[in-house]
């Protein structure tokens, strides 16, 4: 592969999108990014790391009271932690080729060439299924986290992206995780990689 791209990694709580992203960046050799991006934001900010982690869950708030036809708007302090996050984006994507995991990378890094957009997720069943065996809690707990997660990620992308999180039409590739091990999912990413620089060199079959 002659010039690798960046990879952006959107997913679904328990689809296991995190570990398919950490594996795919050691098999091609390049960083991966994901609270690393908060560590730094906060670092070059000197807001404190626990309000970038809030973030989500006050997206989530503002979206239910916006739905229930309450007025809301962005907090300029909101505006300041999406900004320091796409500032270290942006710088992590000019050091070269990496996976970026969240964080709205997909938004950041939208107008920029040579970055593919990937979006994981899987059914309720296998969600609920990954997040009880990692978290070691019951079904019912497992279920309440990977809506609550899921609910703030929706929600904070919703504030500062011009496309819904999840709309498998603003991603280059979709993987659902269903019957996929991590392993397997890096694989197929890693696949359909150099699957598009055979199209992009016109060596491929353009559909």
């Amino acid at each position: 592969m002659k010039q690798l791209p960046v990879i952006t990694i959107s997913r679904q709580s328990g689809s296991r999108g995190r570990e398919a992203g950490q594996l795919l960046a050691q098999a091609l050799g390049i960083p991966c990014y994901d609270y690393e991006v908060l560590s730094r934001a906060a670092k070059e900010s000197g807001i404190s790391p626990a309000l970038f982690e809030q973030e989500e869950k006050a997206a989530a708030a503002m979206i239910r009271r916006l739905k229930s036809g309450q007025t809301a708007q962005i907090a300029p302090a909101s505006m300041e932690m999406f900004e320091a996050q796409s500032k270290i984006i942006r710088d992590m994507a000019d050091q070269g080729p990496c996976v970026i995991v969240g964080r709205c990378a997909d938004t950041v890094l939208r107008q920029r060439e040579n970055v593919v957009h990937v979006y994981i997720y899987a059914s309720e069943s296998r969600r609920i299924a990954n997040t009880m065996a990692k978290r070691h809690v019951d079904r019912r707990i497992a279920k309440v986290m990977i809506d609550r997660i899921d609910r703030g990620r929706s929600a904070y992308h919703s504030l500062f992206s011009s496309h819904l999180w999840g709309d498998t039409s603003a991603y280059d590739l979709c993987v659902c995780t269903d019957h996929l091990t991590p392993e397997e999912t890096a694989e197929v990413i890693r696949a359909f990689l150099q699957a598009r620089e055979k199209d992009q060199s016109g060596n491929g079959n353009p559909l």
